[in-house]
């Protein structure tokens, strides 16, 4: 290998790999959410459709598919989500996670309603990985209420593209 920085970073059966084919990127696991939208508290919901926005960097946000689900709504979501400016810029993976085309709820023309959202600290290392139920805080009022959990993985991964 040689010392060239901007050039080669790696050998792969005998090709020399040039460092902008190299990416960081963030395999992310959404399996789903749990106790939101509860009826004993919210009874005059009646449309249960969900989607999750999810976020490193707010220009690039993706969304899941909508799916229809009582208190825990399943997407089984996978992607990646490359890290352009990791760690100064990426430090956090955000996701919310929204109830659709609920027209019955005040204050919202769009029908879209944020019924959830956590903050999550990337792992901190190449190879890194967290696993585990986080707690997802909910808008009320004028505070917030911690409502709900959402069950994901995710894990720091090096992608090669030649």
């Amino acid at each position: 290998m040689e010392n060239d920085s901007n050039r080669i970073v790696s050998r792969i059966q005998d090709e020399i790999i040039p460092r902008r084919n190299i990416y960081l990127g963030l395999h992310l696991e959404i399996l789903y959410a749990e106790d939101i939208d509860n009826p004993n508290i919210h009874p005059h919901i009646f449309n249960r459709e969900y989607r999750l926005a999810v976020w490193v960097d707010p220009n690039e946000e993706f969304s899941t598919i909508p799916v229809e689900g009582l208190l825990n709504p399943m997407w089984n979501a996978r992607d990646v989500i490359f890290l352009k400016k990791f760690p100064e810029d990426h430090t956090f993976l955000n996701i919310e996670v929204l109830r659709i085309n609920s027209m019955n709820d005040p204050g919202t023309s769009s029908g879209v309603v944020i019924v959830g959202r956590v903050k999550i600290p990337l792992p901190k290392v190449l190879y890194g990985e967290k696993i585990g139920r986080f707690g997802l805080v909910r808008e009320m009022g004028e505070g917030f209420k911690v409502e709900g959990h959402i069950i994901l993985s995710m894990k720091l991964r090096k992608y090669i593209f030649v």
